[in-house]
């Protein structure tokens, strides 16, 4: 069984993962209709010297609407499993829903 991260690991963590969303969100919404197609894997370095993989995801909102819910899972690149997870909603205007 892993040991629970330390306190700054967990804040490096939650840096890349902030970092690479808020990236993410100056894509405009024509590529996000490309994602939902095919989803988007990047590797990203943290400051710890570690390596992180970002699995994004990209799916129509429920309802039948046009807006997409984009989702960044950080994953260990060692490891392998999920550790955070965050996203946003975007419409075709390219503004972001609450």
């Amino acid at each position: 069984m892993p040991r629970p991260p330390f306190v700054w690991e967990v804040h490096v963590r939650q840096e890349v993962l902030e970092d690479e969303v808020e990236k993410l969100r100056e894509l405009p919404y024509t590529l996000w209709r490309e994602v939902v197609r095919t989803p988007m894997t990047r590797v990203v370095a943290g400051r710890d010297g570690r390596t992180y993989r970002l699995d994004v995801r990209a799916a129509y909102t429920a309802g039948g609407g046009e807006d997409i819910r984009v989702t960044v899972s950080l994953r260990s690149s060692v490891l392998r499993r999920h550790l955070l997870r965050s996203g946003f909603v975007i419409s075709p205007g390219n503004t972001f829903v609450a």
